[in-house]
């Protein structure tokens, strides 16, 4: 072995290990975020424009002839206090922001479902957990 090969590959490892180590760090972070579900497109924009608004399945439910098409709004976080400190975020809709009554024009959602953001802020995928 030649002087100062030891070291260097010493520092190697080191490295290689820590990048290891915080990825494994990271891949339990997330944010937990949800989307409310509504019985018709009608309802939903009732709560959120009509850009925020698809037709999707429940998770877990297979998109079979026949299955129920829901309209979700958009991902919102579940924590009210990072929901406030974030401009982009579109919140729980308009029949949650006014106390859960229905004010004129909103309908209430037939439920909510959860799920975890990960990757780098509003671009990362959603892992849902059911609802």
């Amino acid at each position: 072995m030649r002087p100062g090969s030891r070291k260097s590959s010493t520092v190697r490892l080191v490295l290689m290990g820590a990048a290891v180590g915080g990825s494994g760090l990271l891949a339990g972070c997330g944010a937990d975020v949800q989307r409310n579900r509504y019985n018709s497109r009608e309802d939903c924009v009732a709560d959120y424009s009509q850009a925020q608004c698809g037709p999707d399945f429940p998770v877990g439910a297979a998109a079979a002839v026949g299955a129920a098409t829901y309209y979700y709004g958009p991902w919102y976080r579940s924590d009210a206090t990072a929901r406030s400190r974030d401009q982009n975020d579109p919140g729980a809709g308009r029949y949650f922001r006014g106390g859960g009554a229905a004010t004129s024009g909103t309908r209430a959602p037939t439920g909510v479902e959860a799920g975890t953001r990960g990757g780098f802020g509003s671009t990362g995928r959603v892992s849902a957990r059911g609802g």
